[in-house]
């Protein structure tokens, strides 16, 4: 089993967020190292390489991300920002709209970067638990709840 200081829960936020059908990121059970494999990799380890060696594919989710979205607007106060961010991601190409529209509201994209954070950050440790990598009890240290 892992332990969360052994995985570097930057990388694999991004990872998370990044995942895609031409480049897959990988986690190996036993290090807590990510690896990545696809057409925009030059070198390392194949896909089936690294599934021979029991790592376990990162997958993105974007209605996971969206929902963060949601999530995030309707935390807000001010209604005139969060009517702008909910028609933002009522567009086609919602993340980038929703990027977008935060840039017209500085201290609100300041908070979506700290929401963002520490909600992947869950997403993260959630999917470490799920995949039975880490400790129920470390993950529920980390996250300050019961998971």
């Amino acid at each position: 089993m892992l332990s969360l200081k052994n995985i570097d829960m930057d990388m694999l936020t991004t990872a998370m967020e990044n995942a895609s059908y031409d480049m897959r990121w990988w986690l190996d059970r036993d290090t807590g190292e990510l690896e990545m494999s696809g057409d925009m990799v030059d070198e390392g380890l194949s896909p089936e390489e690294l599934e021979e060696r029991d790592f376990v594919v990162v997958e993105a989710d974007s209605h996971r991300s969206y929902r963060d979205m949601e999530d995030f607007i309707a935390t807000l106060e001010d209604e005139r920002v969060r009517a702008a961010l909910f028609r933002a991601i009522e567009r086609n190409r919602p993340f980038r709209h929703f990027k977008d529209a935060l840039y017209d509201y500085p201290k609100v994209q300041e908070d979506w970067y700290a929401f963002h954070e520490k909600r992947m950050r869950h997403h993260a440790i959630t999917w470490l638990l799920s995949e039975g990598l880490i400790d129920e009890q470390e993950a529920q240290g980390a996250l300050g709840t019961e998971v």
